[in-house]
C-alpha cells in the first residue's frame, strides 16, 4: 500500500450490509430519487404517477408471497408477487466496468453470499385472472393505448422476471422489507425485453409500480397478456 492510498476513494461493495441495507451511499451523499427507502418508512410513499396497490396478503417464509390489490372501476384489480429467497447459500455478483481507450474495460467482479431470508434475483408476477385483466386495462389507459378486449394471462400463470434492489432495507426477523427495485423482463420465447420500477413498503402495506422508460410499454402489455408460464 502506498503512503496516500488511504486517500483514494474506495469502491463501494455490492450486496447488503450486515444490517440489511442495500445501496449504501458514499459518505456525504443523499438518495436523490425521491424519499429514501432506507430512511423513515413513513416518508417512502408513492410518487404521483405511480400505480398503487395495497398488500392484501404477505407471507415471508421459504419464499416471499405478496398479494397486491386495488379498486378499479368499483372492481378489485391485482396480481401476485412471488420472490425466491436465499437459504443462506445463494450467491449474487456484479461486474464493474470503466471506460478504457478502446472501449469498456472490466474493472472488478464482486460476488457475495445472499443472507438467509433475503431476496434473490428470481421473481415471478402471478396473474389473478380477471383481477389482472383490470390491471392490464388500467395500464393501457395510462400508456395512452386504446383499451383492447383481450384478457390478461389466465389465473395462476406466472411471468418470470429478474429483480434488482436499488436501495432499501431488508430485515427478515422484523418482517421489514422497504425498497425501490427494478424489474427486468428478459427476452423469452420471442417476447421483447422490458423494465419497470417496483416499490415495496411492508410498514405502510403498499406496493407501487412506475415506469422506467416509455420504450418498454409495449413489452409490458404484451407480457401481461400473452407471455407467461404455468405457476
Amino acid at each position: 500500500m502506498g503512503l496516500f492510498d488511504w486517500l483514494k476513494p474506495k469502491t463501494r461493495k455490492a450486496g447488503p450490509t450486515p444490517e440489511g441495507l442495500y445501496g449504501a451511499l458514499p459518505k456525504g451523499s443523499r438518495w436523490m430519487d425521491g424519499a429514501d427507502p432506507a430512511g423513515a418508512a413513513e416518508d417512502f410513499i408513492p410518487e404521483p404517477d405511480a400505480y398503487v396497490f395495497d398488500i392484501a396478503e404477505w407471507k415471508w417464509d421459504e419464499q416471499l408471497w405478496i398479494k397486491a390489490t386495488t379498486r378499479s372501476d368499483d372492481n378489485e384489480a391485482g396480481f401476485g408477487l412471488l420472490i425466491v429467497l436465499s437459504d443462506g447459500s445463494s450467491t449474487d455478483a456484479v461486474e464493474l466496468w470503466e471506460q478504457g481507450g478502446r472501449g469498456p474495460v472490466l474493472k472488478e467482479r464482486q460476488e457475495w453470499t445472499i443472507p438467509r431470508g433475503h431476496p434473490t434475483r428470481q421473481m415471478a408476477l402471478v396473474s389473478h385472472g380477471d383481477q389482472t385483466t383490470r390491471v392490464l386495462r388500467k395500464l393501457e389507459q395510462c400508456f395512452g393505448f386504446e383499451p383492447l378486449s383481450h384478457p390478461a394471462l389466465p389465473d395462476k400463470t406466472a411471468i418470470v422476471c429478474e429483480l434488482i434492489i436499488l436501495r432499501g432495507i431488508v430485515i427478515p426477523d422484523q418482517d421489514r422489507f422497504i425498497a425501490r427495485m427494478k424489474v427486468l423482463l428478459p427476452e423469452h420465447n420471442g417476447w421483447p425485453y422490458g423494465e419497470f420500477f417496483l416499490n415495496v413498503n411492508s410498514i405502510r402495506k403498499q406496493i407501487w409500480v412506475s415506469e422506467k422508460s416509455s420504450e418498454y410499454r409495449v413489452a409490458i402489455l404484451e407480457r401481461i397478456s400473452q407471455g407467461g408460464e404455468p405457476a
